[in-house]
């Protein structure tokens, strides 16, 4: 890849890096309000223990998201950021510009859905449920 095209994904990436970190703490700050709320209704402890639980959601979905973006500074450093680590063929720009993060190409990606095997925060930088085996 390009160095031009490089650095403009490093950007992007370091964008979202500073955004995940203003996140991740205005999450705290709103962690911090909800545990000095002290009540006895039932339904407002249901509400604080609910708020509490998306907030720890929304944490580890941030975290992991760092997680990857530092990562794939890494594989710029190394000159091998944009190759699917799966197959060793480019990830398509258009992938990139959507998830610059991304570590698989949309082919290996598609598989490692299938498969079970995929990393969550590279399918589109959010968690989702996969609740495909609770019937049985």
């Amino acid at each position: 890849m390009e160095e031009k095209k490089v650095q403009k994904f490093r950007q992007r990436l370091l964008e979202e890096y500073q955004k995940l970190i203003r996140s991740i703490n205005r999450n705290r700050l709103a962690e911090e309000e909800i545990q000095l709320e002290n009540t006895e209704d039932e339904g407002d402890l249901a509400t604080i223990s609910h708020n509490k639980e998306l907030l720890y959601n929304l944490h580890e979905s941030d975290f992991q998201r760092l997680k990857s973006i530092q990562e794939a500074l890494k594989r710029m450093d190394r000159r091998e950021y944009g190759e699917c680590l799966r197959c060793g063929e480019d990830i398509n720009e258009k992938r990139l510009m959507a998830v610059p993060w991304a570590t698989l190409c949309i082919g290996c990606q598609e598989e490692a859905e299938k498969e079970g095997t995929s990393s969550r925060p590279v399918l589109a930088g959010m968690l989702k449920n996969d609740d495909e085996d609770e019937g049985e």
